[in-house]
């Protein structure tokens, strides 16, 4: 009987550390946030006088005058990259992931290993050589300059999820699709992509923040105020007003936005696609 009670009471606790665990990550991560648009409505003086307080006005002026003061620029420039890579990042990994799987050639094997050796290469080794391509090939401070470094950087990752996907999907579809005449262009785009939809969901998101976060890239191969990211204008944004800190955190606000809210709203279809995919 003891032993028997005892069970109850060892779920109970292990809920409640689970809680306390989860609530405490939590916290750490909303934290900076919180802190942040709190004080993107006040002034100077106020935010140093109580930084954890509410404003006792609230200045939503400080987001039209961060936005006009170049923030804007930056979040389109971010925006432009960000959808470009992960438009092109998806279309070559989901077509790459559809030929390992479904496919029989040879070296299969060797070009999947290959493809996954693409991860192991952090950015920074390459700087140099990429800075020389970009130099000869005319593509430095340009929008190219980031997306191709971003997407041939996130292809590995990002055919490795759709591939572990597409191993879930039975190969009777497309055998079915193949009596009925389709070729494997109308079964890639008819048959798979329509099923592999939360996945690239999943991949995308992934993929987006990783590009919109990036910095060594947009660092090394940008220096005109015309093609800076929001990573990189930020810094720049920073100096010019550092007097006027109300102001720098609405711009800061700003820059975390866009991504911000795609991840709210893609919540469900980012974790339907990881788990989907690693229950297959």
């Amino acid at each position: 009987m003891a032993v028997a009670r005892s069970i109850p009471v060892l779920a109970v606790l292990n809920r409640v550390l689970l809680w306390a665990v989860f609530l405490t990550l939590a916290v750490i991560c909303v934290y900076p946030m919180v802190w942040l648009f709190l004080n993107a409505f006040k002034t100077t003086n106020d935010m140093f006088a109580a930084t954890w307080g509410l404003p006792k006005v609230w200045h939503w002026e400080n987001f039209s005058t961060a936005w006009n003061y170049g923030i804007s620029r930056y979040l389109l420039n971010s925006l432009i990259v960000t959808t470009a890579t992960v438009v092109i990042e998806l279309a070559l990994a989901t077509m790459a992931a559809y030929a390992l799987v479904v496919l029989n050639f040879r070296a299969k094997a060797a070009i999947y290993t290959l493809i996954l050796g693409g991860a192991i290469l952090p950015p920074e080794v390459s700087l140099i050589p990429l800075f020389r391509v970009m130099a000869e090939t005319g593509l430095y401070n340009t929008y190219f300059a980031l997306i191709l470094p971003n997407v041939a950087f996130g292809l590995p990752f990002t055919t490795f999820l759709i591939r572990a996907y597409m191993t879930g999907i039975p190969g009777e579809l497309r055998e079915a699709a193949l009596m009925d005449g389709a070729g494997e262009a109308r079964i890639f785009a008819e048959v798979y992509l329509p099923l592999c939809r939360p996945i690239l969901a999943s991949a995308g998101l992934i993929s987006a923040m990783r590009v919109w976060n990036e910095f060594i890239f947009a660092l090394t191969f940008v220096e005109s105020e015309s093609v800076k990211t929001v990573t990189i204008g930020v810094m720049s944004f920073a100096v010019a007003l550092r007097a006027d800190w109300g102001v720098l955190m609405a711009g800061l606000a700003l820059s975390i936005l866009p991504i911000l809210a795609t991840f709210l709203v893609m919540q469900r279809q980012f974790v339907g696609g990881l788990t989907s995919g690693a229950v297959k």
